[in-house]
């Protein structure tokens, strides 16, 4: 009775041992293939599984599809693949399989001058207000995701520009440096903004001459907290014509502005898909001094912040709700050229973009319903180069409800509408996403300032 006994113990805990092996297993190595620029170690700086570790049997797909993610947000490859092999009953070896992105790019740009093509046609759709030239860009320089850019332009705006950046400096790949030189002249420029609409004016002499530089450092804590310390100047002269159209284009009517900018930033990102994310979230803070020497023409400073979330609510469909605020320090005298609300660089109401509305302090929230109709690699086998001829495709119907509130400290000098209220944009729209992070969205607003149309825009998320 007693060996009877002792014989189903020994019996259960052999038992119990296998199922516990069999539910964990042991990375035997992770595999990276066609990175055939991308240094490995600048890959395995993105991943949070190495070999030797264990893993629960149930966490694979999900931890390797979680890394998978994260090598798609390093912007070096069109696309990133993922699988996990068994070797035994626990041991795995994982594979990440990369198309890289043609890094050294040299080509033609031709775009508008204007805030966006909505605001480019209602100001006649001349193009003469349009900018090109040439862009020289290396976004993969010696494999260590440092890049480097020339950009030269011409036609409404001239600007020559010198770019670079390297995000990994030290061994343990937490710092990184960028750095900017930029000049820029205007012969077409917005003097005033009259009605929540900018008031322009064109010359065949320079009516605005800038130089700037500017050098950034990056700190990264952990996967996805990203420090930024950037220090800027900025030397800008104006044509006597701007300063006597708007005195207050600089302050005391001055034709000249200089001054150094300090600026502390904070950024968590924990988006599937930066360029156009359908899950996770995403936070920004930044603290902006501008003025540091006594003798700087500005002083004062403005603090941003941005919220996103992104939602899967299964079955295809898709949530965003994305909200940003802007605060400026009060009693401050800022000059025109330095006031920005809503209408610049993204930050507006959908339905909205023909306006400017002016305002030291904002808060924006933006909400998109979306439904992914499309998402597939389309082969393009005519074209010679593995770097263009597949194309991923992905489309999505969204709906759009966004609101936003804009203060003004004395509205009636710009006969602002829209300023110090409540305003309201809602519609619907049409998104396609592509190869080389291009995102086109159609936007049909039924809730705008009143003026209906199709909207375009081309750029990335919020």
């Amino acid at each position: 009775m007693k060996f009877l006994r002792l014989s189903l113990l020994i019996t259960c805990c052999f038992l119990l041992q296998q199922k516990a092996k069999a539910q964990y297993v042991i990375i035997d190595s992770v595999i990276f293939k066609g990175n055939d620029k991308t240094r490995d170690n600048i890959l395995r700086r993105e991943l949070d599984i190495f070999p030797g570790d264990t893993l629960q049997f149930s966490e694979i797909d999900s931890r390797v599809e979680f890394n998978r993610r994260k090598l798609v947000n390093t912007n070096l490859f069109i696309w990133v693949k993922s699988n996990s092999h068994p070797k035994n009953s626990d041991h795995i070896t994982v594979t990440y399989e990369f198309l890289e992105q043609w890094y050294l790019l040299a080509y033609p740009v031709f775009q508008l001058a204007d805030r966006n093509l909505n605001d480019w046609w209602e100001r006649g759709h001349s193009f003469e207000r349009t900018i090109y030239g040439a862009h020289f860009i290396h976004n993969n320089f010696m494999g260590r995701n440092e890049k480097l850019s020339f950009k030269a332009e011409t036609g409404f705006t001239q600007r020559v520009e010198l770019g670079y950046s390297n995000p990994y400096l030290d061994r343990k790949k937490t710092l990184g440096l960028g750095a900017a030189l930029t000049y820029i002249t205007n012969k077409n420029l917005a003097f005033r903004t009259i009605n929540d609409t900018l008031n322009t004016i064109s010359s065949d002499k320079i009516l605005r001459e800038r130089w700037s530089g500017a050098l950034s450092f990056r700190k990264r804590l952990r996967f996805y907290d990203f420090h930024f310390a950037e220090i800027r100047y900025s030397h800008t002269i104006i044509a006597d014509t701007i300063k006597q159209l708007n005195p207050n284009y600089y302050y005391k009517g001055s034709s000249e502005q200089n001054f150094l900018q300090l600026t502390y930033a904070f950024s968590y990102d924990f988006r599937d898909f930066a360029p156009y994310p359908l899950r996770g979230r995403k936070i920004d803070l930044a603290y902006n001094f501008y003025g540091i020497l006594a003798q700087d023409a500005l002083n004062y400073w403005d603090i941003k912040a941005s919220f996103a979330y992104y939602f899967d609510i299964g079955s295809n469909f898709f949530i965003s709700s994305q909200w940003k605020a802007k605060v400026t320090q009060e009693n401050k005298n800022i000059p025109y050229a330095n006031i920005m609300g809503l209408g610049y660089g993204g930050d507006n109401v959908r339905g909205y973009e023909l306006n400017v509305i002016d305002g030291t302090n904002f808060l924006l929230s933006k909400t998109t319903f979306k439904y992914q109709l499309f998402n597939k690699i389309i082969p393009i086998r005519f074209l010679p180069y593995k770097q263009f001829n597949q194309m991923p495709v992905s489309l999505y119907p969204t709906l759009f409800f966004d609101f936003a509130y804009v203060y003004q400290a004395q509205p009636e000098l710009t006969s602002s509408r829209f300023s110090n209220r409540w305003i309201y944009g809602m519609g619907v729209g049409f998104d396609i996403v592509t190869y080389y992070n291009f995102v086109c969205k159609l936007g049909l607003p039924l809730l705008n300032s009143g003026k209906s149309g199709l909207v375009v825009s081309i750029g990335r998320e919020f």
